[in-house]
């Protein structure tokens, strides 16, 4: 089992989930990439398993929001919790 990411998107203003974000995920040091695009769900969860050991790319985009990006730089068997504010 590889590395995982995980997280939530909130409205910066009022803390409440971002439905619809698309999150894209991109690296330049990791040969394989799992599904590399979602969208967060209705309580604006996302989730990326099984990832190899690396740096990564994250962008954030939402309607009505600035565009965010986010490096992650994940080790071995190792579990990141995101929690992100546009």
């Amino acid at each position: 089992m590889g590395a995982l990411i995980k997280g939530k998107i909130v409205d910066s203003l009022y803390q409440k989930p971002i439905e619809e974000a698309v999150i894209t995920m991109s690296s330049s040091t990791v040969s394989r990439l799992v599904d590399i695009a979602q969208v967060t769900n209705e309580v604006g969860d996302f989730i990326w398993k099984d990832l190899q050991p690396g740096r990564y790319q994250i962008l954030i985009v939402a309607n009505g929001y600035e565009t965010k990006e986010i490096v992650v730089t994940l080790q071995l068997h190792e579990e990141q919790d995101l929690f992100i504010e546009l």
